[in-house]
């Protein structure tokens, strides 16, 4: 109960509102309101010493002591506060039946101001605190445990601190409970998607803490909320709306659920041993059926039974799809036609080498835009230094280069002639692993345009009936032959158009133009 005479007191002595509350812990509406009452009063201060705490709560509270005109009629107050509770129902719809008793009485009703402000102070009197008047479906929750579950490594034996991400409804205390190895972005958007899935519905507003994964800059009229929040709320048609800084009590009852979570479930399994997530999920979730299916020790009830009956009907409907997370960077396109993001590489136009753009990423699609056009869509990669180069993005000097195959060298040595198709067979074969001889093979055939096909072609026929089969034996041969053998038909290079492309490839490679 709040101390009216050390507020009276302290007031007499000089002291400021805002040193009254923090002296006595109270709220300095509270200290503003005391005082004001008693001015209204007339009671002279200081107070004397035989007038106890309960005289003055009378005094300056009681409107049946003559205090108020008796002209005027009294809200029901119990009914009132009972009523806001229910969905829909507001102060002026309450005033305006208050308003039609008075008139069937014959008493004077009071402003719609007086008639807040009586009921405000009715449960103030009462410490309702008028429970933020909480209506069903209309506002969840949401916050991490600070205890957590340890989540053992089968090979090494080490243990990773889990924490619980718990969403509850203020109305019903209804709650939902998930375990996750981090507090990162993923995992809060994670569990408050799989919160609204098991409720089956979407509340008209989310109200979190002021985590960083949920709001950039607290600020008690306009905090700065997370991107990904913003768009979650969209998604879902909702309205996300912080707690209150430094100690609120509008957030009283998540907090309330939280501790209760961990009590009862963390408590129940510290002694058992989790080698996997889905596991310990699996085991959190069995407990939180129970607890949301035990009745209630104040009420009648369960947690379950009252969400079902009054707050279900009254969530918004969930949408098609669930809310994507989207990780963003900022990246520049390297000389090599990439960007990197998350330490794997994904491909552009060479035509944006050195520009900048944006990094768009789901759980499994990647997507790069530059001046907020979509340049290019690429599957999430798994696994970091993995490279995703889409075709159309590779310059032709390159393509044949990222193309090497076994296949790919036999299609070029079968245009020359048989024998450089035997050779390439041959070369191809000479080592464990193909793609060891890839070298070997572009070797071989880039002596179609040094010298011609027709004296490539004689010098892998020579070096088949000797038994050779490598780059340098056939470079031998054709040296000698160069003279001997002239090209029959063909412009004074002897190549065609994928043997000049081929070649223009094999200096790239040289060089280390490519990587």
């Amino acid at each position: 109960m709040t101390n009216f005479k050390e507020i009276l007191r302290l007031h007499y002595g000089g002291f400021s509102q805002r040193a009254i509350a923090s002296s006595l812990s109270c709220s300095r509406d509270a200290v503003a309101l005391c005082i004001k009452r008693a001015k209204e009063r007339g009671l002279k201060l200081p107070v004397a010493e035989e007038t106890t705490n309960e005289d003055l709560r009378t005094l300056l509270y009681n409107s049946q002591e003559g205090i108020r005109d008796p002209g005027y009629m009294l809200p029901d107050f119990a009914y009132v506060v009972e009523e806001l509770k229910k969905p829909h129902v507001t102060n002026g719809l309450l005033w305006t039946e208050y308003l039609v008793q008075c008139k069937s009485t014959g008493l004077k009703p009071y402003s719609i101001s007086q008639f807040n402000a009586l009921v405000r102070d009715y449960s103030e009197r009462q410490n309702i605190v008028l429970r933020q008047d909480h209506r069903p479906g209309e506002v969840l929750e949401l916050d991490w445990s600070g205890s957590a579950i340890l989540l053992c490594d089968r090979l090494t034996d080490e243990t990773i601190p889990c924490h619980l991400f718990v969403a509850a409804f203020p109305f019903s205390n209804y709650f939902y409970a998930e375990a996750f190895s981090t507090m990162k972005m993923l995992a809060w958007v994670t569990g408050v998607v799989h919160a609204l899935e098991f409720f089956e519905g979407v509340p008209l507003i989310l109200r979190p803490d002021n985590l960083r994964t949920a709001v950039l800059k607290p600020d008690k009229y306009e905090p700065d909320l997370n991107t990904a929040m913003i768009e979650l709320a969209q998604h879902y048609k909702t309205v996300v709306v912080p707690a209150r800084t430094k100690a609120p009590r509008d957030k009283n009852v998540v907090e309330g659920s939280v501790g209760y979570a961990s009590r009862q479930i963390i408590a129940a399994v510290r002694n058992q041993k989790f080698f996997s997530l889905g596991e310990m999920n699996q085991c959190i979730w069995d407990y939180m059926d129970q607890l949301n299916a035990s009745d209630f020790k104040k009420k009648e009830g369960s947690r379950l039974a009252l969400f079902r009956e009054q707050e279900q009907t009254e969530l918004l409907p969930l949408p098609i799809k669930p809310f994507q997370l989207f990780d963003r960077i900022t990246a520049t396109v390297a000389p090599d036609y990439h960007i990197e993001f998350d330490y794997r590489f994904y491909s552009l136009s060479p035509n944006r080498i050195k520009s900048e753009v944006q990094v768009k990423a789901s759980a499994d699609t990647v997507y790069i835009y530059y001046k907020d056009k979509l340049e290019a869509v690429h599957p999430r990669l798994p696994v970091k230094g993995q490279k995703s180069t889409l075709p159309e993005h590779i310059p032709e000097k390159h393509r044949d280069y990222l193309l090497w195959s076994a296949d790919h060298f036999l299609s070029q040595a079968r245009r020359i002639g048989p024998a450089t198709e035997q050779m390439i067979r041959n070369v191809l074969a000479s080592r464990e692993y193909e793609v060891q001889s890839f070298r070997s093979c572009v070797g071989i055939l880039r002596i179609a345009k040094r010298y011609s096909a027709e004296c490539l072609e004689a010098a892998c026929k020579q070096g088949l009936e000797s038994g050779f089969h490598s780059y340098k034996a056939v470079n031998a041969i054709a040296k000698t032959l160069k003279d001997v053998v002239i090209p029959v038909g063909e412009s004074a290079s002897g190549m065609d158009v994928d043997e000049q492309a081929l070649g223009d490839l094999y200096c790239v490679h040289e060089t280390g133009g490519s990587r």
